[in-house]
């Protein structure tokens, strides 16, 4: 007779449970999970990518679009937060070139709809400006919001009135100024203001300003206003030619009702104060920008400005005609 004994398991030792096998739906269950994490470590490596693409991208993608006429130097950073010195260019193949003398910073954050784009530069841009790049239900729609503007409905603009006066004409005078840029800058643009030597300090308004584009169109909401101030020039012998202002609105008769886009602007340029007095009309709108002026001396100084007179136009007596476009 065979006697078979059955020693108890060591204290601290349990046997090995049985583990039935998996059923499909965990099966199901565990590929799905596998793939979910694979998805999004995907996801996390293609975030991390766009986080940090270098801000030269931008630096390329500025001077492509201006034909190398404004460039972003020295870039740092990425195209999310960076720093560049501007410079201003007569365009590719062009020696003439001129830099702001502060770096220029930038943040552009996406959003659901579009971006958002701050820009800061201690020089010319010291409070800040605001870019928003926007998708709307049947058009695209870009916002430049000023100083006084921040956390205000653009599109709750109320009615422009022409005529370069109005309520309009009153905000700009009363709203902090966007920015403001040495007209020396200018002469990287190459002829003719290499030749003037423009000084002075070209500072600009805006109240509102809006744009959009629907159908291969663009539109108009708000204006805007430069301001040259104490302008300048090495071809005259006087400290200053005098103070200058464009002011730019929609143009009513382009408007289906009052304070809506319109699909034209109008220009008006006038003298402040000066030797050289300036007066101007033009249009900006689907042909390009077309501006119809006449300069002329102020008594007592023709013979100061008659070698700038002859530059900046056509003459005509005393007057100088100046066409752009």
């Amino acid at each position: 007779m065979t006697i078979i004994r059955l020693r108890p398991a060591k204290a601290g030792k349990a046997r090995p449970a049985f583990v039935p096998p998996p059923v499909e739906g965990q099966v199901r269950l565990l590929r799905r999970h596998r793939r979910l994490a694979i998805v999004g470590a995907a996801i996390g490596v293609v975030a991390g990518i766009v986080a940090a693409l270098p801000a030269s991208l931008l630096a390329n993608a500025v001077a492509g679009a201006t034909n190398d006429q404004f460039l972003l130097a020295e870039a740092e950073g990425t195209i999310w937060r960076g720093s560049a010195i501007t410079v201003l260019t007569g365009g590719s193949g062009s020696h003439d070139a001129s830099v702001l003398p502060t770096r220029l910073e930038w943040t552009l954050r996406p959003r659901w709809n579009g971006v958002s784009l701050h820009l800061r530069q201690d020089c010319c841009l010291a409070h800040g400006m605001d870019l928003s790049v926007r998708r709307t239900l049947d058009a695209w729609q870009v916002d430049i919001v000023g100083p006084d503007e921040r956390g205000q409905d653009v599109a709750a603009a109320g009615k422009v009135t022409p005529g370069g006066g109005g309520a309009d004409a009153a905000a700009l005078a009363a709203a902090t100024p966007l920015g403001q840029w040495p007209m020396g800058w200018l002469e990287g643009r190459g002829f003719p203001w290499n030749t003037i030597h423009p000084g002075g300090v070209l500072t600009l308004s805006t109240h509102n300003l809006s744009f959009a584009l629907k159908g291969g169109h663009w539109s108009t909401l708000g204006s805007a206003q430069l301001e040259v101030r104490q302008a300048s020039s090495r071809l005259t012998t006087l400290d200053s030619l005098g103070t200058y202002r464009v002011l730019i609105q929609p143009d009513a008769s382009t408007q289906v009702h009052p304070g809506d886009r319109a699909t034209r602007d109008l220009v008006w340029i006038s003298t402040l104060d000066g030797a050289l007095l300036i007066d101007g009309r033009g249009l900006i709108g689907a042909t390009g920008v077309r501006i119809r002026a006449e300069a002329h001396a102020a008594a007592g100084s023709e013979a100061a400005l008659n070698n700038l007179l002859n530059l900046i136009g056509r003459r005509n007596g005393a007057s100088s005609a100046i066409s752009i476009g």
